[in-house]
Parts: structure tokens; sequence; C-alpha cells
């Protein structure tokens, strides 16, 4: 993560950045803040996704704009204006689902698009524990819907898809059958 050290840094990134950005006000003298910093500098990397953060301690200039009054503090910015704020120390798939729907990097550095990830389960599906748990592997938000407890969910998915079979994973309007984990990692570009 790229540290802010003035106001006017920050005004001259919201601006190269105008769509979406983050910051993440921290403390070196808060524990709390060096676990956010890990957590956030990982999702940065897996992301793809700039993270800025701004130590209170050393730029005094910026966390009052924001109302931060407490480390750690994560806002997002998009057009120049505030989104999301979470205050205090989050755990890595609550800060995931804040970048959930931030633009993304692909590995040649070009731009890519943001990720709306559903999987269509049951309780009883393994491959459906599967796929969840290579989407938390990969540090992929995800928006799970149970099938069996949902029945307009189970009809809506036939009607798209002509498939009854569970786990679905939608993947930006596409949607793949069952636990073909290459054919996921190929939509998600990883």
């Amino acid at each position: 993560m790229n540290e802010v050290k003035s106001h006017e840094e920050l005004d001259r990134l919201k601006q190269e950045r105008d769509q979406f950005m983050a910051l993440a006000f921290l403390s070196e003298n808060s524990a709390k803040s060096m676990i956010a910093q890990q957590i956030l500098s990982k999702i940065s990397e897996d992301n793809r996704t700039p993270i800025w953060q701004v130590d209170v301690g050393k730029t005094r200039d910026i966390h009052e704009h924001y109302n931060v009054n407490q480390v750690p503090t994560v806002v997002t910015i998009k057009n120049g204006k505030m989104v999301k704020k979470l205050v205090g120390l989050q755990s890595e798939q609550t800060y995931r689902n804040l970048f959930h729907n931030a633009p993304r990097k692909r590995a040649d550095g070009t731009d890519a698009p943001p990720l709306r990830v559903t999987v269509y389960t049951t309780k009883t599906c393994p491959h459906c524990t599967t796929v969840k748990n290579h989407l938390k592997r990969k540090g992929i938000p995800y928006r799970e819907v149970d099938v069996s407890r949902d029945a307009h969910a189970a009809s809506e998915l036939q009607r798209r898809t002509g498939q009854t079979g569970v786990p679905q994973t939608d993947i930006n309007g596409t949607f793949v059958l069952g636990a073909d984990i290459s054919k996921i990692n190929k939509l998600l570009q990883l």
C-alpha cells in the first residue's frame, strides 16, 4: 500500500483516480491498525486494487475531512465522494466485500471488470463447498444463494440456465455448472 502524506497529495490522487479509490486510516502505534494493514496489503495484491494508507500520527490534515476519529478506518471514494466507511478492525472477508465492485487490474496491468459473483448452493452439496472454499482461498467475494431455502431463486435460476443442479456460479452474468474450477478461474481471470 502506498502512503498519502498530505491533503494536497490526496486531492491529486482523487483527480487521477476519478472513479474509485480506497483510503486506510491507520496508526503505527495501534496493534489493530497493523493487523488491518496486513489484511489490506494482501487484498490489494490479490485484487490488484490500489489502497492508500494515511498514518494519522504523521499526517494530520486528512482524517478530519472524513470524520475519522478511530483507527483503523477504511473509506472508499468514488467520483470524489465518500461511498462507504468501515470503522474498527474487520475480518478479511468484510474488507474483501468492501472492494467487491472496485475496479481491478489484470496481471498485464489492463483494467478488468469488477466482479459480481453469486454461488447457487444447497446445504448438503459437497461440490458447492468446493467452489466456495476455492473462492475464499483466492480472496474472491461472493454472494451465496441457497436454492433449497429460496424457491423463487431456484425457479429463476432454472429459467436463466435451464439447469436445476448445484453448484451454479454466476460470474458477471456467465454461469458455470458444477465445481469446474478451471472454468471459474478463467472467468475470474486468475
